[in-house]
């Protein structure tokens, strides 16, 4: 089943076995894009984006009567600012910079999270059946794998690293390896 959304020439294509329409669960493969309202509007008042149509709140120095009532001047900038909207839920700027650095063909191979907790919580989501399948660490490792998996009802397998790198990549010069017979 397609990615709904998803242009099939924007599937990843290294490595050649890999097919990302078997790592995404079907229910999710199945769900339509969100659309919002700044996907139609990118001016105008958003009053089903909650925006403030009356603007922020912060009092301008010259509305304000009382004297000892005064914004830092740090802070006076920020009365420019469009407060009372919501930022870009796409972040086209960020992303089109991004792209350009790392010399990606387009913003559309940009992922953008609020860090690796919610990265992490977000991939356990979309590719892993609560109460059915697993994930594996390696220990020691990043504490939030094993958060995630439990919030997300998800089995958790802790397979030790060897570190003489005997059989992984590399041979005894190389990376860390594992014993997958022990899962």
């Amino acid at each position: 089943m397609p990615i709904l959304g998803l242009d099939t020439s924007l599937y990843p294509k290294k490595p050649a076995h890999f097919d990302i329409e078997r790592v995404i669960r079907p229910n999710i493969l199945s769900l339509h894009p969100y659309r919002c309202a700044r996907d139609d509007y990118s001016e105008g008042i958003l009053l089903d984006a909650n925006e403030n149509a009356l603007g922020h709140s912060i009092p301008s120095p010259s509305r304000v009567q009382d004297p000892s009532v005064a914004l830092d001047k740090e802070l006076e900038h920020t009365l420019d600012m469009d407060l009372h909207r919501y930022p870009s839920p796409t972040h086209d700027p960020i992303k089109n910079r991004i792209a350009a650095i790392r010399s990606l063909p387009g913003p559309e191979y940009v992922f953008l999270g609020v860090g690796s907790d919610e990265v992490i919580d977000l991939l356990m989501r979309v590719c892993v059946a609560p109460g059915k399948e697993k994930i594996m660490t390696t220990p020691p490792t990043y504490g939030m794998y094993a958060v995630c998996a439990q919030v997300n009802d998800v089995g958790l397998v802790k397979v030790p690293l060897e570190s003489s790198g005997a059989g992984g990549e590399g041979g005894e010069s190389g990376r860390f390896s594992l014993r997958l017979a022990e899962v």
